[in-house]
């Protein structure tokens, strides 16, 4: 695992990182750690280039993030949520007078919990129902929003996740007409994992790794979607509403006609 604590203002990283030896036991070994610190104050909004430097190390595989809750959270909370772990450490404190042993008691919470979260609902092939794409796949009442309910930040909330993922399983992945088992939706369109691997992610693109869930999606990864009885159906392909009878979508939701 590797955790990433982003957004302290400098002059507090700094006292920190003194304060710490070098964050020394910020997290428990195997767990690798690394502290980016932004250069505005502790409320002032994340910058477009600190978001990037952010996306960046998710990229290196950092995809364990811990942020002050001071700043606009959200921002990031929205950017990565599903691709990565994105905890609030809520330090009531101002920034400027938190101590290392409070902070260093937020990371290790963080950590502990990963480590439960990695082994029992982490992803890890991808036949794995968390990689499908929230924005097209359409659920049914049973397995509503069951990417949220999953992306739970509490250890009691564990369990439940794991049964949804059990129903998840029960009413999605279904055999077809040759037997093979693969997802199917509430619009009973068929999603196929692409052997071929043949579709480009922006993260294909730019030749760097990308993550859902924390687990590193291979390179042209995504899924064939057809109808299952082989009619032809609509779907969202660069903001239109357009028909086809065949398409490739990505675990994040780009679509294009196959």
């Amino acid at each position: 695992m590797n955790v990433h604590l982003f957004g302290l203002p400098l002059s507090t990283h700094r006292r920190l990182k003194q304060e710490s030896d070098g964050w020394q036991d910020a997290v428990r070994e195997p767990h690798l750690f690394r502290s980016t610190p932004i250069s505005t104050n502790e409320y002032a909004p994340f910058t477009k280039g600190e978001i990037e430097h952010l996306a960046a190390a998710v990229a290196e595989g950092f995809t364990h993030i811990v942020i002050p809750a001071n700043r606009d959270w959200k921002v990031l909370q929205s950017r990565f949520q599903f691709d990565c772990r994105v905890h609030i450490a809520r330090l009531w404190e101002p920034l400027k007078d938190i101590t290392w042993e409070l902070l260093k008691e937020r990371l290790q919470a963080a950590t502990k919990l990963d480590e439960v979260w990695l082994e029992r609902l982490c992803p890890t092939d991808v036949r794995h129902p968390l990689l499908l794409p929230p924005s097209v796949f359409s659920t049914t009442r049973d397995t509503h929003r069951y990417w949220y309910r999953c992306d739970v930040y509490s250890e009691e909330q564990i369990p439940e996740a794991e049964e949804l993922l059990g129903v998840v399983e029960t009413e999605h992945r279904r055999p077809d007409r040759n037997g093979n088992r693969s997802w199917i939706d509430g619009r009973k369109l068929r999603y196929r994992v692409d052997p071929s691997k043949h579709g480009l992610s922006a993260a294909d693109r730019a030749k760097s790794k990308a993550y859902r869930f924390c687990y590193e999606v291979p390179p042209r990864f995504h899924y064939d979607v057809t109808d299952d009885a082989g009619r032809t159906f609509m779907i969202q392909i660069d903001g239109k509403l357009q028909r086809v009878a065949h398409c490739n979508v990505t675990p994040w939701g780009y679509v294009w006609r196959g």
